[in-house]
This record gives C-alpha cells, structure tokens and sequence, in this order.
C-alpha cells in the first residue's frame, strides 16, 4: 500500500442536487460514502489527503465548452421556475435551483481534474459523473456533464486522456460528446443497451474522425458478474491503455452494476471494484503520473453506493483497505438508519456478495470477438493480460 495522498471533494451542497423524494437518483448516498471516507481517514494518516469543501458555481463560459447556450438557457429558466417540468422526456425534472446545484457538480470534476494534473495524485468526486447528459439535453438523471466538461478542459490544453466508464449505463453524453476526439479514448464497460437505458453503446461505435478506433465499447448481458467483467477488463484496459499513453485517467466509477441495484441486471460485487481501482491506479503510475481522477456515477441501492464508492475512494488515497468482514462505524449505521429507515450494514462485505458466477467465459470471448473486428486490432489471449 503507498502513503495517503491526493484529494477529495465533498460539499453538503451537492445535496442542492435533489430530484425529489421518490426519485431513484440521491446525493444522500454520495454523503454516506464520504462519511465512510473520513471515517477510515479519521484512523490513518490522512495528513497529505487534500479536502476541498467549498465548491463555487461552475461560470457559463465553462460551461459553453461542452454545452450549448440554447441548452443552458433552458436549464436556467426551469431553475428559476415554480414549475419547471421536465428537461428530457420524463427521467430528467427540473427543479428551482437545479442549474446552480448542478453547476456546482460541474466546478467539483473541474477542481478534480485540477488537482490530480497539478498534484501527480489521484482525485476523488462522488458527486460527479453525471455521463448522460449531450450537449443539448438532459438525460438519465443528468443534467451538465460535469466529466464531459472536464475532459473537454484537459484535451483543450493539449492533453491526451482515457475515461474509463465501468457505469451499469452506457455513458452515451460522453462518448458522442467527444466522438470525433482524437485525444479522447473512451472505454465502457456496462449492461447491453438492448436490455437497458440508454440503448447505445455496441462494439461498432468506435469513433468517427480522429476519433475513429478511439471509443471503446464493452457491453454485457444481464446476469454478468465478476468472472465476466474483471477478466475482460485484465484484458482490454491495460494494453488500450499503454498503446494510448494518457496524460490523465477518469474513472467513471458507477455503483449501478452492483449486484441488488433495483434499475439493473448485473451482478457485480466489491472484489471487481476492488480490482478494477487497483489496475486503474496502477496504469496510473505508470503512464502518467498517478493523475487519475474517481467520480461518482450511479447506484440507486444505498447499502451498495455507499460502501462501493467509499472503497473506491479509499484505494484513490493510498489508505489502507478495510477487510470485507470488518464492522462498519457504530456513528456511520445510526446516520444510515436515520437517513433511510431500515437497518443498516453492519460489514464492509454486502450479503448480496456471497453468490457464485452469474454468466460464462464465453460472453467475454463473443465482446472480444467483436471489438477485435470494430476496432481492427487484437487483444491477448485470456490469461495473457
């Protein structure tokens, strides 16, 4: 394990961010897992940790690097309504204020990608990776694409970056954002799109332009658990990667694919994130410099989201991992329970975790199959990676 490092972001007003009681999408899970987050550092050495806890409203000339002013007027005026109905065609309301709460969302992945490019550490933004909304719509939840942005910032100074989406939905605002992108390669890992929202996302997507071969996409049938995404990604990231040579590294890290997510069917556990951060970071220090960046995503089961993104968060810092049947924090269950109203976890390890394969080998071999003939390359053989 290294010495703690890097830096996080967390305001309380990301909560702003707030669709309403019965929607499935909840800042109030991104707050657990950073609870979970300074807990842990509360018992390490956290002293070379960077907090950043306030967060302005991100400027509307930033915001015009990605989307477009018509959007962004459109969102300004259901922020300022009573009213405002819906900014897509039913996932996505408006609500007062939403502009500034998801401006500031926006200003938080900047400061991330600020600071791993200044620092030559790893970043962390729970709040962040709201990946689905284009450049002249809402969509899924998402409202600005605060990593879209971000992105568009560092390749606009000259910078080659990977995003690396492992979200259970296809990050569709981010890959056709950036589809003619050169400087762009995006790799996403998520629930085929013919058995889940948005629909996209198919192997023959693979970038148009300078972008061509450039976009990435990995998509997995329901049922898919570890024995499938972990050794596809052993296989694919690392020599997409090195062939690459990033300067930066976004993880879009969703917790949705986690086994128990009411909105999927993937049956993932933490030993794949577990995994998957671990490779991330270590393609990190080798191509460039540690600076990679770990946003939120999504996850709509809280029990998940919290521990998922907490030990995402964990391994971005260098502290050390908490065991699987390590007790959670006595204070962190009764904020939990008091947030939720049921029982909270009582172990790092999640009950949902202790099941076997959901699907086969094969699955992995037909998605190779495919990308080796979109993308015209080859990959290694399976445990060759």
């Amino acid at each position: 394990m290294s010495s703690p490092s890097g830096g996080y972001v967390w305001t309380d007003r990301f909560l702003d961010y707030d669709f309403g009681p019965d929607h499935p999408f909840t800042q109030r899970s991104r707050r657990l897992a950073v609870r979970l987050l300074q807990a842990v550092l509360a018992q390490q050495d956290g002293s070379r940790v960077e907090f950043r806890d306030e967060v302005p409203v991100a400027p509307w000339a930033y915001l015009e690097t990605f989307h477009e002013p018509e959007y962004l007027e459109q969102v300004s005026r259901a922020s300022n309504s009573e009213h405002p109905g819906f900014l897509d065609q039913g996932d996505t309301p408006g609500f007062p204020g939403c502009f500034e709460a998801s401006a500031r969302i926006v200003a938080g992945a900047a400061w991330a990608v600020e600071t791993a490019l200044r620092t030559n550490r790893p970043t962390f933004h729970p709040a962040g990776g709201l990946h689905h909304a284009h450049p002249s719509r809402a969509s899924g939840f998402c409202i600005l694409n605060d990593l879209a942005l971000a992105i568009v910032e560092a390749a606009g100074e000259g910078r080659k970056v990977a995003y690396i989406d492992i979200d259970a939905h296809h990050g569709d605002g981010v890959m056709y954002g950036l589809y003619d992108s050169g400087a762009v390669l995006d790799i996403d890992f998520h629930q085929d799109g013919r058995t889940l929202f948005p629909g996209t996302g198919f192997p023959e997507e693979s970038g148009r332009g300078d972008g061509a071969g450039l976009k990435v996409n990995i998509p997995l049938p329901p049922g898919a658990g570890d024995e499938t995404l972990a050794p596809l990604f052993r296989r694919l990231v690392p020599p997409l990667l090195r062939s690459f040579r990033p300067e930066l590294i976004v993880l879009q890290h969703g917790a949705d694919g986690h086994a128990g997510d009411p909105l999927t069917q993937l049956q993932y556990t933490s030993r794949s994130y577990d995994e998957i951060d671990a490779l991330v970071l270590d393609l990190g220090r080798e191509l460039c410099h540690s600076r990679v960046v770990v946003a939120g995503g999504g996850g709509y089961r809280p029990e998940s989201v919290a521990r998922v993104l907490a030990r995402a968060g964990i391994a971005a810092l260098g502290l050390e991992m908490p065991a699987p049947t390590d007790p959670l924090p006595p204070a962190w269950r009764e904020e939990f329970e008091a947030e939720w109203g049921r029982a909270a976890p009582r172990t790092w390890l999640d009950p949902l975790e202790q099941g076997g394969p959901h699907s086969s080998g094969e699955v992995g071999a037909e998605v190779v199959r495919a990308l080796e003939r979109a993308l015209g390359r080859s990959f290694p053989p399976p445990g060759r990676d």
